[in-house]
C-alpha cells in the first residue's frame, strides 16, 4: 500500500507545482493593462428618497495574466453621493490599493440612498464609479430616478381627510378609516403599501380618479426580482382593502388596485345599502381571492377583474351586479386553487336568497369558470356573457350565452409575466355579442371611452384595430 501511495503523493506535488507556476503573482504597471466591466452603466429602478434600495452588482475583470493594483476606486461625488459601494466586504465611497490577480474578477456591490429633493416629480440622480489603474482612469456610470414620498405610519383617519396627488404616499402597518370618517383619494394619487400593510375601512372610502388621472394602490417595491419580473407584477406585495361591517357607499372609480395578498374583502353587513361600487377600474393580481363578498350589496361595472391564486370573484351572500366586466384568471405564479367565479352550492344560494347578475361579461382563464354548474331555482343569472373553455346550453339562468367562446386577448405572455386582456383580434367571439339592455348610462362607453352605441362587445373593452397599449409603445420607440 505504501508503494502505491508514494507515487500518488509525488504526482500530486508535481501537479500543484505546475498549477502554481501558471499563476503570475507579479504586478503589471503597463498602462495597456486596465480593467473591463460587466456594464458601462449601473442603473437603478425608480427609488424613493430617504429609503435604501436593493443591491446592484458590477463585475470587474482583469484580463491580464499578471496581477493589477487598482490604486483608487471612488465615487465621483464622494460623500455627497447618494450611492454607496461595497468592495472586498468594505462599504464606503473611496477604496485604495485593491489587488486583482491575473485573469480574475472582482464584485462591486452598489446601493442607493438618496436625500429628499423637494421636487414633486421624478428627479434623475447621476454619479460615476471611478477606477484608477496604472495611471489610467476609467468610469462606470451610476444612474437612478428618484421620487420624494410622504410616509404614513399606522395612520387612523378619524375625520374627513383628502390624500392629494402632489407626491406618492408610502403606507406602513395599516391605514385605517374610522367609523364616521371619509377618506378621499384625489385623482392621480398613488399609494404604495409596504409589505403586509392594509387599508382597513370602517367608515367610507372614495378612491375616484379620472380617465387621465387614475388612482393607484400598489406595493412599494419599485425594483425587480428578475430582469423580466418587476416586483410590481407580483401578487402578495401588500395586504389589500377590507370594508368592515357598517361601511357603506364606498366607491372605487378609474383606479388600479394590484399586487395584494387578499384583494378586496367585504365583511358581512346590511344589504339594504350599497357597500361598494367599482367602475372603470382594474383590480389585478391577488394571492388569495381577488374580490371576496360576504353578505353585501356590490355593483361592479366596466372593470377588469384579473388573476388570483384562488377565485377572481367570490360571492357568498348578498346582492351583486356585475356588468361589462372582463373576469379572467391566468394567474402566473402558482397553481390556481379555485374557480374564476365562486359561489355557494345551489341549495345554499336558494336558502340564502343570493342574487348575482353577470351582464355582458367575459369570463376566461386557466381554471373552471364557475364553481357551480347548475343554478336551477337560484337568482344567479348570466346574461349575454362569453364563457371560454366550456360547452353548455342556455336555460333560465344562462341566457344568450357564448359557450366555449374565444376572447383572443391582445397578449398573454407567461414567460415574461405580461398580459393585455383587451380584445386583440377581429375574430374574437366577444365582438358584438353584448345585449343592448346592459350598455346604457355608465356603460355606454368602455373603460377607455370607446363607444358601444354602434356595436356592443362583451367585457370591459371594446375591440379596436390598434391596441392603445401597443400604440403607446410604438410611439415611445419612434421618439427614441
Amino acid at each position: 500500500m505504501k508503494r502505491i501511495l508514494f507515487p500518488i503523493f509525488i504526482l500530486s506535488v508535481c501537479l500543484s507545482g505546475l498549477l502554481t507556476a501558471c499563476i503570475d503573482d507579479s504586478f503589471t504597471t503597463s498602462p495597456n493593462d486596465t480593467l473591463e466591466f460587466s456594464t458601462d452603466t449601473v442603473a437603478f429602478d425608480t427609488i424613493f428618497t430617504n429609503e435604501g434600495t436593493s443591491t446592484r452588482t458590477l463585475k470587474v475583470y482583469n484580463r491580464s495574466n499578471k496581477s493589477l493594483r487598482i490604486s483608487s476606486i471612488k465615487l465621483g461625488k464622494g460623500d455627497s453621493s447618494g450611492f454607496i459601494a461595497n468592495v472586498d466586504g468594505m462599504s464606503g465611497t473611496t477604496f485604495t490599493d485593491t489587488e486583482l490577480r491575473g485573469n480574475d474578477s472582482l464584485f462591486v456591490f452598489l446601493i442607493a440612498n438618496m436625500a429628499e429633493t423637494g421636487q414633486t416629480g421624478l428627479v434623475e440622480a447621476r454619479d460615476s464609479l471611478v477606477f484608477i489603474t496604472n495611471g489610467v482612469t476609467q468610469h462606470v456610470k451610476l444612474l437612478a430616478q428618484t421620487q420624494d414620498a410622504k410616509r404614513l405610519r399606522g395612520l387612523i383617519v378619524t375625520q374627513d381627510t383628502v390624500l392629494t396627488a402632489e407626491k406618492p404616499f408610502i403606507v406602513y402597518d395599516s391605514l385605517v378609516v374610522a367609523n364616521g370618517a371619509t377618506l378621499t383619494i384625489e385623482p392621480g394619487a398613488t399609494l404604495h403599501f409596504h409589505n403586509g400593510a392594509t387599508l382597513d375601512v370602517y367608515g367610507r372610502l372614495l378612491a375616484e380618479g379620472t380617465p387621465d388621472a387614475i388612482v393607484t394602490l400598489r406595493g412599494d417595491r419599485l425594483d425587480r426580482m428578475f430582469d423580466n419580473l418587476p416586483y410590481d407584477n407580483l401578487a402578495g406585495q401588500w395586504g389589500g382593502i377590507r370594508f368592515r361591517e357598517g361601511s357603506f357607499d364606498n366607491r372605487i372609480t378609474h383606479a388600479m388596485v394590484r399586487g395584494t395578498t387578499w384583494g378586496i374583502k367585504c365583511d358581512s353587513t346590511d344589504v339594504a345599502q350599497t357597500t361598494l361600487t367599482i367602475h372603470n377600474s382594474i383590480i389585478h393580481n391577488s394571492t388569495a381571492n381577488l374580490i371576496d363578498i360576504a353578505c353585501n350589496r356590490v355593483k361592479i361595472t366596466n372593470s377588469e377583474l384579473s388573476d388570483a391564486g384562488y377565485s377572481v370573484l367570490a360571492v357568498h351572500k348578498g346582492i351583486v351586479d356585475v356588468t361589462h366586466c372582463t373576469i379572467v384568471n391566468y394567474y402566473f405564479y402558482d397553481m390556481i386553487k379555485g374557480a374564476i367565479i365562486h359561489t355557494p352550492s345551489c341549495e345554499e344560494l336558494i336558502e340564502w336568497n343570493v342574487q348575482l347578475n353577470l351582464n355582458n361579461c367575459l369570463i376566461a382563464g386557466n381554471t373552471s369558470p364557475l364553481s357551480v354548474g347548475d343554478f336551477t331555482g337560484s337568482k344567479v343569472y348570466l346574461n349575454s356573457c362569453l364563457i371560454a373553455g366550456v360547452e353548455g346550453t342556455d336555460d333560465d339562468n344562462f341566457i344568450h350565452t357564448m359557450w366555449n367562446g374565444e376572447p383572443k386577448f391582445w397578449l398573454i405572455d407567461r414567460e415574461n409575466y405580461t398580459y393585455d386582456y383587451r380584445i386583440g383580434s377581429e375574430e374574437s367571439s366577444a365582438i358584438g355579442w353584448g345585449a343592448t339592455a346592459y350598455a346604457n348610462d355608465s356603460t355606454a362607453y368602455d373603460m377607455y371611452g370607446i363607444s358601444r352605441l354602434e356595436r356592443i362587445d362583451v367585457g370591459a373593452y371594446q375591440y379596436t384595430e390598434t391596441s392603445p397599449f401597443y400604440q403607446e409603445e410604438e410611439e415611445e420607440k419612434s421618439e427614441e
